[in-house]
């Protein structure tokens, strides 16, 4: 039997398509090409994005590597996200899947890769070095509570509409929306209408008397909320009823970054629920750049304590030894020999620095206490 271990070509795509969608999907009316166009369309070359293993030229096993690059607090980032990691039912338990994924992590680290970015189960990847992360508010609201708020009104002026693929005005509102965060992918312009339309959501434009007001992406058959970005927080109430009324529900649920101050301050005071949550499974290639990245959103934020932590962490891509300080807004990550005042295993930091919770962060000095977790967040349509 002839094996083959390595990067796909343009003349695999049809092929790989075809063992990936047989192996996630039974519905017909379910595959890659419609829930991720923006990875599988031809133009985007996925077979080229992926790792694949052949038993006599016959694809057994793929994953998917896509990179995206990122700007947080104006520090341009490289990521990967994993996606699409599939073994052909006959060859299962031959260790197909660990292979790829070990090839794909050395490729990230060889790269010169920050972080990495999968969804899955947890225990599954941990053994890669992922681990969930991330900062996220849920916010939950229902018309009752918005008729007390309205002395009982739950009209709206607002109206929404699919966008449609050749709006070219309306789509550069929607990226100078989303550019406007302190942290985006970089979407092009010209692939904004395929991210959007990517996990079977559809982007949907917001206007009053024609007047753009936001967007939002929306599962119609679940109504669950990719992204709701509101272009004056003032007229929130009047947004979310546009939305529950177009997806015909009495409440709606959402994600938002926690940096995103004004609109979480807007629904923490009107919400009837709010949860804090993970983002996505987090691998950190380069603590330094990924911190001094993420802190710096975070101290934009919040007033964070001046001081120097000397951290050494057995990373995944290997030991890092950074001395991360914070001078008022301004935060440096830089190497250094000093004695550290905190060690950390691979798993133990990506908690530590990106995970809601961690018991190693009890024990930091006080002027660190607000520092972790750092400010990271994935918005689900730039996910993998």
């Amino acid at each position: 039997m002839e094996i083959f271990k390595g990067q796909g070509v343009k003349s695999d795509e049809k092929h790989l398509i075809e063992v990936l969608d047989e192996v996630f999907f039974s519905e017909e009316d379910t595959r890659f090409m419609t829930l991720l166009p923006k990875l599988y369309k031809e133009k985007y070359n996925p077979a080229e994005h992926n790792l694949l293993i052949k038993e006599d030229g016959v694809i057994k096993a793929a994953v998917g590597c896509y990179p995206i690059n990122v700007n947080a607090a104006g520090r341009e980032l490289r990521i990967m996200g994993i996606g699409n990691v599939a073994v052909a039912k006959d060859c299962r338990r031959k260790g197909y899947m660990i292979e790829l994924m070990n090839m794909a992590l050395k490729k990230m680290i060889e790269e010169g890769y920050d972080y990495s970015l999968l969804g899955g189960q947890r225990q599954r990847y941990e053994h890669f070095g992922y681990g969930p992360a991330g900062s996220a508010i849920n916010f939950t609201i229902n018309k009752d509570n918005i008729s007390r708020l309205r002395n009982g009104s739950t009209d709206t002026p607002f109206t929404a509409k699919l966008l449609e693929e050749d709006d070219a005005q309306t789509i550069a509102k929607i990226k100078a929306l989303y550019d406007a965060m302190p942290f985006r992918a970089q979407r092009r312009e010209e692939d904004m209408f395929n991210i959007l339309n990517c996990w079977k959501c559809k982007p949907y434009v917001v206007s009053k008397d024609g007047e753009f007001k936001g967007y939002f992406v929306m599962n119609d058959a679940t109504g669950y909320l990719a992204e709701v970005k509101v272009l004056n927080v003032e007229e929130t109430l009047e947004f979310l009823l546009c939305i529950m009324e177009t997806a015909d529900n009495e409440s709606v649920s959402f994600t938002v970054p926690v940096y995103d101050t004004a609109f979480c301050d807007f629904m923490a005071k009107r919400c009837c629920g709010m949860a804090l949550c993970h983002v996505e499974q987090l691998n950190i290639l380069n603590y330094a750049r990924f911190i001094e990245a993420f802190l710096a959103i975070k101290a934009q934020r919040v007033n964070l304590c001046s001081g120097t932590l000397n951290v050494l962490v057995h990373g995944y891509a290997g030991d890092e030894k950074i001395a991360i300080t914070v001078d008022g807004k301004e935060v440096t990550v830089t190497a250094t020999d000093a004695q550290p005042d905190v060690e950390l295993d691979h798993l133990e930091a990506v908690a530590f620095f990106a995970g809601n919770y961690s018991m190693r962060r009890l024990s930091l000095p006080a002027f660190a206490q607000n520092w972790f977790p750092v400010d990271f967040f994935m918005f689900g349509q730039d996910n993998v």
